[in-house]
């Protein structure tokens, strides 16, 4: 339990270890940069985090069938819990959680949280792409494999949902059966069909055309360093590149990213408010109810044990 802990306190703490390295290296004075933020830089960078997030959480809305209020708040917790926890158990499970405060089942909105990850990073991934001939720096490979390789790979994942959604796939049942989950085969049929619902040709425009615009808000946080919008974009997009990787707080990769257009304590800076937008979702950190979460994994568990029985 100890080693669980520390895992996660070291997991929240590394963005801030990085941050600090990166100043020994390049000596910059951390105290001094923070003190030297002026309430314009301030205010642009969580302003434009803040009108992201209410872009998206419109998306969201219409994706899951939540309040606005709801689908905001589940955005920006889920992004703050993702600092310490990567992955679908960070962010998608977290917006999972607080969807169930409106009766959405567990499986339903991890299932559409999912699909809400899909255009976050496809979308995200290809602005990157597109905007390279701005300016374009070999070091930026490795973040062109990431982003190929997660365009191919969610593709691929939702094709399959869609073209498998409410069949009885064989491979399937043998590979939950092989790992000893065969009774809780219907919460994978049940979480595609959830996303198969949500994916049509009108709705796949807007949704698209909502996470661009999320972006392009975001971006107007760099016009206070880099007065020049369409670099500010890519600068932005890089950034999201880096936190593809699976590295609590993009910690390491977000410095490269940023010191490609920014000298060092711009750099800094850049991470640091980065983090302080991060952070402002833990104001919603009660919205997580261990007690409601605990019963929707209750029925789960019924649910296959019914399933199981109608079996045999």
């Amino acid at each position: 339990m100890k080693l669980v802990q520390f895992k996660y306190v070291f997991t929240a703490l590394l963005p801030i270890l990085v941050v600090a390295v990166y100043s020994i290296i390049f000596k910059i004075n951390i105290i001094e940069i923070v003190r030297s933020l002026t309430p314009i830089i301030i205010l642009a960078f969580v302003l434009s985090y803040l009108g992201q997030i209410l872009v998206i959480a419109l998306r969201d809305k219409k994706i899951v069938g939540v309040s606005f209020y709801t689908a905001f708040k589940a955005r920006l917790l889920g992004n703050s819990i993702g600092l310490i926890l990567p992955g679908w158990v960070g962010q998608e499970l977290t917006r999972a959680t607080v969807y169930s405060k409106e009766h959405v089942e567990l499986i339903q909105g991890f299932s559409l949280s999912l699909l809400e990850a899909y255009y976050d990073v496809t979308v995200g991934s290809l602005m990157f792409l597109v905007l390279l001939p701005i300016r374009f720096i070999a070091i930026e490979l490795i973040y062109i494999f990431i982003t190929i390789g997660n365009i191919i790979g969610w593709s691929l994942g939702l094709a399959y949902v869609y073209t498998t959604a409410g069949k009885s796939i064989r491979i399937e049942k043998s590979i939950v059966k092989l790992i000893g989950l065969d009774k809780y085969y219907f919460v994978l049929n049940k979480g595609k069909q959830a996303m198969k619902d949500k994916i049509e040709g009108k709705n796949f425009i807007t949704y698209f055309s909502l996470t661009v615009l999320g972006y392009l808000v975001q971006s107007l946080s760099f016009l206070a360093m880099v007065s020049d919008y369409f670099k500010d974009i890519l600068i932005n997009m890089t950034f999201f590149a880096a936190t593809l990787f699976p590295i609590p707080g993009a910690s390491g990769v977000s410095e490269i990213a940023f010191s490609l257009f920014l000298p060092p304590h711009f750099v800094v800076a850049a991470v640091v408010l980065e983090l302080l937008d991060y952070f402002i979702g833990f104001i919603f950190i009660r919205d997580i109810d261990i007690n409601e979460l605990k019963k929707e994994f209750y029925k789960i568990k019924k649910y296959g044990e019914f399933y199981q029985g109608s079996e045999s």
